[in-house]
């Protein structure tokens, strides 16, 4: 049974195109331990089989050595036989539907999976139904969870029928049935009344490199190319009709120095670095005034320590550039950073030096000193095209930050009580999946976090996959390459070439400009790289109307309730079981 549920679990880590499984994949996890006589080895098993499923799963973050890859499976699967044990006590102690103990306390360890300096937001069961717009509206009620939850109820009713037969499985399946017809019928009003409520709203343009990111090559990508290859595209989004009103960029890159105010306007020990950011800021400015448009930009921030202005610290961060202004006076830092690619937590702890030992020296990982959370999240006004016209507002997300509705502006309001964003940016750096399949979970989520507060949203990611999101969840205007694909699953080919071309330079540092022969090698590798690239990857821009809706949803008021309900009812039956084997073991021992 345990191997059947990651198996079935696994096919859809794969390919989405596998994603009914699921409405079948937790029935054998819930056998497997509701089944059993004895409950220790079915979790020990279940736990096993956990960790495999997450360890393979977790494989599709390219950059993370296997270690780390380890690291995150044990965690998950711990809490996977948590909650399993949760679900088996309550199961056997009140004899309660499994259609609903086993979507309740499996959402729960959804729940707690992304929880935490180390969350890492995989196989939530919902993300794979993202294209059935139908049934992901009930996200505006309770989240990305609540989809889970219905998933689950299927599972569990399943089980219940395998357990008890018809006679006793009679109420669950019904119930069931009954709430998924409920679902539909909600789903079809709420997508039949945003035909009213749904409005088109500014031109974006979003603008896509496509360069695939390992630890050890991060200084392989020239700043100068990379800098003209994105003015480029962005002129294509700029002479498209109607105009864009902003444009954005994707998250920080390796080919980005960093550009903030406070960088630029101190005196620096790295004066080359130095003259490269304030050259790269400068023709980002002239573009701006140039073409009359807003440009958004990520970058590296180097900002003064507030008690030690001597020393800095480092943001991952977003600004704009206005047309004759430069720099907009708000700055959004990334809060949410990445665990053990961005940041490695629980500083000062051994777990700190325990993981920075084990992973991040590996180079593997990009990491240097490491990025220092944001603190708030700004809301910015997009100026309107017309006098008359009232200014909208938007938030900007970074990368992981879409996985998570508090860190894209969902609960955030204005001073009258409603929505504080009219419409999210979303600026991710996908590189680091080397165009493999979590480039669609990531992308996936934005329908989600569309539908839970009923905004529209426009998506620029490196490598993709980059395009907008109704408040309905649908997506659109991806950009596409000559073969209409957002992405191709095709992985990095040029990444070993283009690691190897870094240190054949680094060697031959003296001999490039003077042996003709090093020179012509240098030029013919790099014509290759770029070959692989074209053929491999996806690059472009897109240029859409992004829609706003004047409904504020209850999730947006009410939050996370319902997964903290379901955490609440999960640790209340783990603190039984734990009680229950504390209670066994005194007697035995009087």
């Amino acid at each position: 049974m345990s191997a059947l549920y990651a198996g079935l679990y696994l096919a859809v880590f794969i390919s989405y195109r596998w994603a009914p499984l699921l409405l079948i994949a937790l029935t054998p996890f819930a056998l497997a331990l509701c089944g059993a006589k004895k409950g220790l080895p079915a979790l020990g098993i279940v736990g096993v089989a956990s960790a495999l499923l997450w360890f393979f799963g977790n494989l599709f973050f390219a950059t993370y050595n296997w270690v780390a890859v380890l690291a995150l499976a044990i965690l998950h699967a711990g809490i996977i036989v948590g909650c399993g044990a949760s679900l088996r006590w309550w199961y056997r102690a009140t004899r309660l539907p499994l259609a609903l103990l086993l979507p309740v306390t499996f959402v729960a360890g959804e729940f707690l999976r992304l929880l935490g300096p180390l969350g890492v937001p995989t196989g939530l069961l919902a993300l794979s139904f993202h294209e059935r717009l139908w049934m992901i509206q009930i996200a505006d009620l309770g989240g990305i969870y609540l989809v889970s939850f219905a998933i689950g109820s299927v599972n569990g009713a399943l089980a219940d029928f395998v357990l008890g037969g018809w006679r006793r499985a009679r109420f669950s399946i019904v119930g069931v049935a009954a709430g998924w017809i409920a679902i539909a019928c909600y789903g079809a009003f709420r997508l039949h009344e945003s035909q009213q409520t749904m409005q088109p709203g500014p031109v974006i343009g979003v603008v896509q490199s496509d360069i695939p990111m390992t630890g050890g090559i991060e200084h392989g990508f020239d700043s100068h190319l990379f800098l003209q290859d994105m003015l480029a595209l962005s002129d294509g989004s700029a002479a498209s009709r109607p105009a864009p009103q902003l444009i954005v960029w994707p998250e920080a890159m390796p080919a980005v120095p960093p550009l903030n105010r406070e960088w630029l306007q101190a005196p620096s020990p790295d004066a080359a670095l130095l003259v490269a950011s304030q050259e790269f800021e400068r023709a980002l400015r002239d573009w701006t005034t140039r073409a009359g448009i807003p440009l958004l930009v990520g970058t590296e921030a180097v900002v003064p320590q507030r008690d030690n202005p001597k020393a800095a610290e480092l943001h991952n961060s977003a600004i704009r550039l206005d047309p004759g202004l430069g720099q907009n006076t708000q700055r959004q830092d990334k809060q949410r950073l990445f665990p053990l690619g961005e940041t490695i937590p629980f500083r000062g702890t051994f777990i700190h030096t325990l993981l920075e030992r084990s992973v991040a020296s590996h180079g593997s990982v990009p990491f240097g000193t490491g990025f220092t959370p944001g603190e708030e999240r700004h809301v910015f006004e997009l100026p309107a095209p017309a006098v008359s016209s009232t200014p909208l507002h938007y938030t900007i997300s970074m990368c992981i930050e879409l996985c998570y509705a508090e860190s894209v502006g969902t609960f955030l309001q204005n001073a009258r009580g409603g929505k504080a964003a009219d419409f999210f940016v979303n600026m991710s750096n996908d590189g680091i999946f080397q165009r493999n399949r979590a480039q669609v979970w990531h992308a996936a989520m934005s329908s989600f976090r569309a539908v839970e507060a009923r905004a529209g949203i426009a998506r620029s990611s490196n490598t993709g996959i980059s395009g907008f999101v109704k408040p309905t969840g649908e997506m659109y205007g991806e950009v596409v390459n000559a073969r209409g694909q957002s992405w191709t699953g095709l992985g990095a080919p040029e990444l070993p070439r283009i690691a190897a071309l870094v240190k054949f330079r680094r060697e031959h540092a003296t001999e490039l400009a003077t042996d003709p022969a090093v020179a012509a090698h240098v030029t013919s590798e790099i014509a290759a790289i770029e070959e692989l690239r074209r053929a491999a990857g996806v690059s472009g821009q897109s240029t859409q109307r992004v829609y706003v809706d004047s409904r504020r949803t209850l999730y947006s008021r009410v939050g996370d309730v319902f997964p903290w309900a379901f955490v609440i009812f999960t640790s209340a039956g783990l603190l039984a079981l734990f009680g229950q084997t504390a209670r066994r073991v005194l007697r035995r021992r009087k």
